[in-house]
């Protein structure tokens, strides 16, 4: 499910641990100390527990950006999507043809801060080049495997109290909710292709991923990824994704816009998405994205067709009350 979908319900949650904290405080006496200490243990405890995990899927499409959230523990995820992409470039005189699937599983291990996370892609091109005569020639073929682990670091807790005394401190815009979720990304990048890259790239090679994650409201979330990928090679490249995402007050349609930058020697580019999503079930998400780029060496014009499937066996490891 987007990234701003679960903020409300984890919201919810907080106000009523934190209510309880209350009222547990103003009754405390010291012949029921021990309990009250075995309440705020228990209170931490469930804290810890529920703090990533969410009732509805957590998808990082639509776009391509990564959450800083994990899973949560005993969760298994499949995300993917069918693309067509047309690449023209003014220089070699191509015109390329693009059909792929992308496909993502993941799956939340040991803690509700870990997930481990396999990415790949089949593509089926054909590419036609004009100078003297017109040549064309097709491929089908594996693109990239990426496998890798992402752990959350920092998770930001505010309380936000109401302000009896100022309707407008009540109204204005909190600046606390800007401070973002920090996690980490490492993985290794397999037996590239070729074709759509360079001649003798490496079989093996590291990808790194700062992920931060805010929500400046309850139905928005704003996404940072700074990645360094291939750095250990004769090519690497950096990157960027910016994603802003935005819950309608329906609950089950999102919109996203995100911005896209990669720098190597090889290739550069720049580029714009923008979309949609629709939450069939608390398990069950699709979405549209549409992108471009800005440049002509080569041009790009991507439309994808994403779906998102959580397989949820997060209450197994849950302690089950005694009947």
């Amino acid at each position: 499910m987007p990234k701003a979908f679960f903020l409300k319900r984890i919201r919810k949650t907080q106000f009523f641990i934190y209510f309880s904290q209350k009222t547990m405080i103003e009754q405390i006496t010291h012949k029921n100390m021990r309990k009250f200490l075995f309440f705020i243990f228990l209170i931490g405890f469930c804290t810890s527990i529920f703090g990533q995990y969410t009732d509805i899927i957590n998808s990082n499409q639509p776009g391509n950006s990564q959450s800083a959230y994990a899973l949560g523990k005993k969760v298994l995820q499949f995300e993917g999507g069918l693309w067509v992409e047309n690449r023209k470039h003014t220089h070699t005189h191509t015109n390329m043809f693009i059909s792929g699937l992308n496909y993502t599983v993941r799956y939340g291990y040991f803690s509700n801060k870990l997930e481990f996370m396999l990415q790949g892609a089949l593509i089926y091109d054909y590419t036609q080049q004009n100078r003297f005569i017109t040549t064309t020639q097709s491929h089908f073929g594996f693109y990239n495997h990426t496998l890798g682990a992402k752990y959350l670091i920092y998770n930001p807790y505010f309380e936000n109290k109401p302000n009896l005394y100022s309707w407008k401190a009540n109204h204005s815009f909190n600046w606390n909710n800007m401070i973002p979720a920090v996690a980490i990304y490492a993985g290794v990048n397999a037996f590239p292709n070729e074709r759509y890259f360079y001649s003798g790239i490496a079989p093996f090679s590291p990808k790194v991923v700062l992920a931060l994650q805010s929500h400046p409201s309850p139905r928005t979330a704003l996404i940072g990824n700074i990645i360094a990928n291939r750095f250990t090679t004769q090519y690497p490249e950096w990157g960027y994704v910016l994603t802003l995402t935005h819950n309608l007050d329906n609950g089950r349609f999102s919109i996203f816009a995100e911005s896209e930058g990669i720098q190597s020697q090889w290739y550069s580019d720049h580029i714009i998405r923008l979309g949609g999503a629709y939450l069939f079930t608390k398990d069950i998400q699709v979405n549209i994205d549409l992108g471009a780029s800005w440049k002509d060496t080569p041009s790009r014009y991507i439309a994808l067709l994403g779906f998102s499937y959580r397989i949820d066996k997060y209450d197994k490891f849950l302690p089950q009350e005694k009947k």
